[in-house]
């Protein structure tokens, strides 16, 4: 699509048109860099070039913050997005960043990623100088070794980017702009005067002025604005440095304002960021937006912020003076100014701000109070990084001073999986009752931390404490109850009690909705579609699924935890661009304080839709990833997903020596050797999945008769339990494997007892996926006619069932036998349905509908379900 806009005179009246054309040629660089002083016009050139760039551009104005590694590639994953939605998350992702992956691979990632995007794209980094962490800087020099010809990095900066530039100007893949190219030509100063209101200028003046700039364009504007004003003895006298012509003009603008007007401007100048009713607020005056609107109009460095009307900012050098101006002035008032501006801040809820300003402030009761409130709300909304990032550096005199700060940095740090840092903070906690007496949390709260810590460290290994109990008693605190139910929920499901689960993870969610914990409440929710899935009713909380994730907001900590329970539903209905889709956007969105359920369930399903792609290099790193991720705590529950499905995807490509490989990554041959699936156990997520990765690699060994000896003692294991879903896998498994062993009619009579026992909307995608063979049994006995399909069912799995046909109506096969009622009845029992869901579908009472079937049967002279099915479709094999 053509993206090229008119060329229209640019706001500051000066049309720069060689420049545009020299940074017309970072087509042809890898990277270009422009190095220029604060206000040489570096952001104003990138928006007249963006305006002109036929090409995909992806804009990323850079803050302090994005000095944080997770910070910036998530920022920059997102902007990339928003230009390429199809770009590829799964080659690179943020999370990535926090697992041991080293720079040198994830710029390779990177670059990979990139290398997939069709066209020229341009990645412009704006204001690079914020940026100062190593690792980002080793990354981006990876990625510049790497970077495909079609992708081009346009860095802009105030000093040096960081990383070594000598390879790539040898290569001659560096284009550098630099504050020579940006100064203003005697043209340009004369268009720009004439643009700000100014009289005509002699050529000396000119010349005199740019002798005292070099042609800096802010220095030269700020002296044109003077001129304008002031006259010929805004020049006088000075003959300074770049630095010291913002401070003169600054002096000189400021002196010859009117008293207010220049106590408004003193006083701005305390914000990144204002608009009207926030100088109203904190200057306790009124129309300020009118004024705002008139400052802007005189054209004193005063600036609109984009996408948001009303509001504006100074130029950086502009509001470095007012600053400094400011605690000259008015220094007695500054704490006053700061309190008002936080309570300002905190009422429209942009707590980074208040807190910016609280913290200020001298007294730092205001600050401690306020960051306690704001660490309240964050950890009910999942934001647990900023928790972290504010509390962290604080001393721990000052934690322990504050109880509840140190209480909710123990729940971050337990969230966010560094178990370490909160057992030391719980046991800094402990210390409070010994060294200050009377000054700790309540003792349920201290409580309420340890079992959350330990469920998170030991994760199904963690046995609660007795005394867990006392916080669900009548009397505790809302909260405390409602996180509880949650925790035990999370630990029901870990040991697939999930009748347990799913009542406290109800009884939760009522709760956590009252407290306004919309996190956890998001996370029970998850709890709940986990249960469901593995209880073999996938489709139970769909319709709640759907509208929990239609209504959550995507930026919401509460979205990834939706969402992944929405990936869940999207994958069994075997919607798979829509999952891939939503899995694309996820990977983008988790970190390390999201919940390892979700990160698992994303990263292994995603890998699994790659794989059926014949994306294999991808599917793998995407596990390989995942492993890294795990190694941060004790979860060899999700590192046993990672191994089934990692041998699956060897097995399905007929990889042996993979196979190999991870059979002895997970120490599967000494287990099988010491017997571990020989004997029938309680039930255990790792032990079942590990052994399933048995199976498929015996069987790829030719060992079918140990792998099905596994497969009968983990289905009797499983009977044991509540995990339906995980036994029909591995039922589907038993009946793969014993397929050639039997004749045409049991092979058709045990999918037939398969489809009885379970229903035929329980054998979904997962039942495809992880027990390889399957699919074919099921489409022979379809297509043979044995077994009717419905037109959903039919319609969500055509991958494995194309070219089926419409059951052709039962009352001509039936003849007349049967009566109105007892077709309806038989065209259920031919759809898969069960005695149960015959009844739930038709409204018959259970045993009413057993008396039909009783009859049928009588009427078909048949003694089953199968010979019934049987007696009306021809027979087929399974093979």
């Amino acid at each position: 699509m053509d993206r090229l806009q008119p060329c229209v005179l640019p706001a500051n009246g000066v049309l720069r048109q060689s420049l545009l054309e020299l940074l017309a040629r970072s087509e042809r660089f890898a990277l270009t860099l422009l190095l220029a002083p604060a206000g040489s016009g570096k952001s104003t050139l990138l928006q007249h070039w963006r305006g002109r760039c036929a090409a995909i551009v992806v804009h990323y104005p850079l803050q302090a913050r994005d000095s944080d590694p997770l910070c910036f590639f998530r920022r920059l994953a997102d902007n990339i997005r928003a230009q390429v939605v199809d770009f590829d998350t799964s080659w690179f992702n943020p999370l990535a960043v926090a697992s041991s992956l080293s720079p040198q691979l994830l710029g390779d990632l990177l670059a990979d990623a990139l290398a997939r995007v069709e066209g020229p794209l341009f990645i412009v980094l704006d204001d690079f100088q914020w940026i100062e962490s190593r690792s980002i800087l080793e990354v981006m020099a990876a990625l510049l070794e790497k970077l495909p010809g079609h992708v081009h990095l346009i860095i802009a900066s105030r000093n040096h980017p960081g990383f070594a530039l000598s390879q790539l100007k040898l290569e001659n893949r560096l284009l550098c702009i630099d504050q020579h190219d940006l100064r203003l030509s005697v043209e340009q100063v004369q268009q720009l005067n004439t643009h700000l209101g100014g009289q005509v200028l002699s050529q000396a003046y000119v010349d005199s002025l740019l002798g005292m700039t070099e042609g800096w364009v802010a220095g030269v504007k700020i002296a044109l604005l003077a001129y304008a004003r002031f006259g010929t003895q805004a020049l006088q006298r000075f003959n300074g440095s770049q630095p010291e012509i913002v401070d003169y003009f600054g002096h000189v603008v400021l002196r010859q304002l009117p008293p207010n007007l220049r106590e408004f401007l003193l006083c701005s100048g305390l914000f990144e960021r204002f608009d009207g009713a926030l100088c109203d607020h904190v200057m306790q005056r009124s129309g300020s937006a009118l004024l705002l609107e008139e400052l802007a109009e005189r054209q004193l460095f005063l600036l609109p912020v984009d996408n948001q009307s009303g509001w504006f900012r100074f130029h950086a050098l502009l509001q470095d003076f007012l600053c400094r101006r400011l605690q000259v002035e008015e220094y007695a008032r500054l704490d006053q100014l700061h309190s008002r501006a936080a309570d300002y801040y905190l009422s429209l809820g942009e707590y980074e701000q208040a807190l910016q300003h609280a913290r200020h402030c001298s007294d730092q009761h205001i600050f401690l109070g306020l960051l306690e409130h704001c660490c309240a709300s964050w950890v009910r909304c999942g934001q647990f990084g900023d928790i972290l990032r504010w509390l962290e550096p604080l001393p721990e005199t000052q934690l322990l001073a504050q109880p509840k700060l140190l209480g909710w940095l123990i729940a971050a740090l337990s969230l966010s999986r560094r178990f370490h840092q909160a057992h030391y903070h719980l046991e800094l906690l402990d210390t409070l009752e010994h060294t200050t007496p009377g000054v700790n949390l309540e003792p349920a709260t201290r409580q309420f931390l340890a079992l959350l810590l330990g469920l998170f460290e030991q994760d199904k290994d963690f046995v609660p404490p007795p005394a867990w109990r006392d916080l669900l008693g009548a009397g505790q605190d809302l909260e405390i109850r409602a996180c509880t139910l949650a925790v035990i929920a999370y630990q029901h499901l870990l040991a697939a009690r999930l009748q347990d689960s799913i009542r406290f993870a109800s009884e939760s969610k009522q709760l956590l909705a009252q407290c306004g914990h919309s996190f956890l409440e998001s996370y029970t929710d998850l709890i709940i579609a986990l249960c469901h899935r593995n209880a073999g009713r996938a489709t139970h909380a769909r319709k709640q699924v759907c509208l929990d994730y239609q209504s959550t907001d995507s930026v919401s900590p509460a979205w990834v935890n939706r969402a992944t329970a929405m990936v869940v539903v999207l994958y069994e209905q075997n919607q798979l661009v829509e999952a891939q889709q939503l899995c694309n956007e996820l990977m983008a969105m988790v970190n390390s304080s999201s919940a390892t359920e979700a990160i698992a369930t994303v990263y292994i399903t995603l890998s699994r839709l790659l794989h059926r792609q014949q994306q294999t290099a991808r599917s793998s790193r995407l596990l390989d990833q995942l492993s890294c991720i795990l190694q941060l705590g004790n979860y060899a529950r999700f590192v046993s997903q990672v191994a089934q499905e990692s041998m699956r995807q060897a097995y399905l490509s007929g990889k042996s020596a993979v196979m190999d490989a991870v059979a002895q990554r997970y120490g599967l041959p000494g287990r099988l050797q010491a017997g571990e699936w020989e004997r029938v156990r309680a039930y255990d997520e790792s032990w079942e999945r590990q052994g399933l990765a048995c199976v498929y690699w015996l069987q790829a060994r030719g060992a079918q008769a140990q792998a099905e000896r596994i497969l009968k003692v983990l289905a009797a294991s499983l009977r044991q339990s509540e995990m339906r879903a995980r036994l029909l896998i591995v039922e589907a498994n038993r009946l793969v494997l014993a397929a050639p062993s039997q004749s045409k009619g049991q092979q058709l009579a045990a999918l037939a007892g398969l489809v009885e026992t379970y229903g035929i909307v329980n054998i979904n995608r997962s039942v495809f996926d992880e027990a390889p063979g399957f699919a074919a049994g099921v489409l022979d006995l379809v297509q043979a006619g044995l077994l009717v399909v419905p037109d959903n069912y039919r319609e969500h799995y055509a991958e494995f069932l194309q070219g089926i046909q419409v059951a052709p109506a039962l009352d001509t096969l039936a003849g007349g036998l049967l009566t109105g009622r007892e077709v309806e009845v038989f065209e259920c029992l031919l759809s898969g349905l069960s005695n149960t869901q015959i009844s739930d579908k038709t409204g018959i009472a259970l045993s009413t509908t057993k008396w039909h079937l009783k009859n049928i049967y009588a009427k078909l002279n048949v003694s089953s379900r199968t010979e019934a099915i049987l007696s009306v479709r021809p027979r087929a094999s399974l093979n």
